[in-house]
């Protein structure tokens, strides 16, 4: 679980994951986390995470997961053969989140006497600022040329929607024709847990889509954004490749721009032009609006950034004292 999301070290050691049907257990939690609403990439991370700890405890010479012997000791040797590994803070982190949950359910089940997870704490998260675009750098991004082609007025339309609503990029790549709405000033989006909210279409956005909607003639159960007319939707992957072609023909690719980018930025955008943070919060589909506090994190930390280029001009050799 080393690298950057991957879920994997990122000292492989090259031996086989085993399958997580092996313990009926496991099969049992993940199903009631399906029927909970979680989405296919959460159950695969819960199932890496088992799988991994099911692994090491095989090679102790335990049965199952839900062994008698399995301590707070067996716990912790467990996370310092993580660390040993090299696994990065934020892997640390999610496999002890999924162990801790997936034990508290073993104990309501009666399979376990104590959850041998269950006060024990990881590394410290580092704190990370997303990366975010000026607005006049969004515009570049999003007005770059690349011809008069279906193809280019299906990513404008796309990229503009993206940027405008602040939505995810599976909420993105999930659009389908159905969820816009009659008049065509909101559109459904279903976030994470499968529960929906609609966000509003305004401006440049709304009359990109309405423009490019007669092209996209179909069913309610259609792509809003297929791979070509008629065709299935276009997949994060997908999505990813064209926000990094945009990018390059903007000439920002040293910025760190991704997918997530578009989001934050949004973000970012509504809160410096002072829109209430619970107006963000619901329009992004946070359910916490500490999640959505980090934005103003972001705006303290350019403020800075400019207070030191101006305080730099200013006073090029007093840079120590203030």
């Amino acid at each position: 679980m080393g690298g950057k999301g991957s879920g994997t070290p990122r000292k492989a050691s090259g031996k086989p994951q085993p399958e997580s049907g092996e313990d009926a257990s496991v099969r049992d939690f993940l199903s009631e986390l399906a029927q909970s609403g979680n989405s296919s990439r959460t159950l695969d991370a819960y199932r890496r995470d088992l799988d991994a700890f099911a692994l090491f405890l095989r090679k102790r010479g335990k049965a199952s997961l839900s062994d008698p012997g399995i301590d707070r000791n067996v716990a912790l040797s467990y996370l310092f053969e993580l660390e040993q590994r090299e696994y990065r803070p934020r892997s640390v982190l999610r496999n002890l989140s999924s162990l801790r949950s997936f034990y508290q359910w073993l104990c309501r089940r009666g399979g376990a006497s104590g959850n041998p997870f269950l006060d024990l704490s990881g590394p410290r998260r580092p704190q990370t600022v997303p990366a975010v675009l000026s607005e006049r750098e969004m515009e570049v991004l999003l007005e770059t040329d690349q011809g008069g082609s279906w193809e280019e007025r299906r990513d404008r339309t796309m990229l503009e929607l993206f940027y405008l609503t602040g939505i995810r990029l599976s909420e993105l790549a999930g659009l389908l024709l159905g969820d816009l709405s009659e008049s065509r000033d909101r559109i459904r989006v279903r976030g994470k847990g499968n529960k929906e909210r609609f966000v509003p279409l305004v401006g440049r956005a709304r009359d990109l889509l309405l423009a490019y909607l007669p092209e996209r003639e179909g069913s309610s159960r259609d792509p809003l954004f297929p791979v070509a007319p008629g065709g299935e939707e276009l997949s994060v992957h997908q999505i990813g490749r064209i926000v990094r072609r945009r990018v390059r023909l903007a000439g920002l690719g040293n910025r760190g721009v991704t997918p997530h980018t578009f989001r934050h930025s949004c973000a970012t955008h509504l809160l410096d032009r002072g829109m209430d943070l619970r107006k963000i919060q619901e329009l992004l589909g946070h359910e916490s609006l500490g999640t959505t506090q980090k934005y103003t994190h972001v705006g303290l930390a350019d403020l800075r950034r400019r207070y030191d280029r101006i305080r730099r001009k200013d006073h090029p050799d007093n840079d120590e004292n203030d």
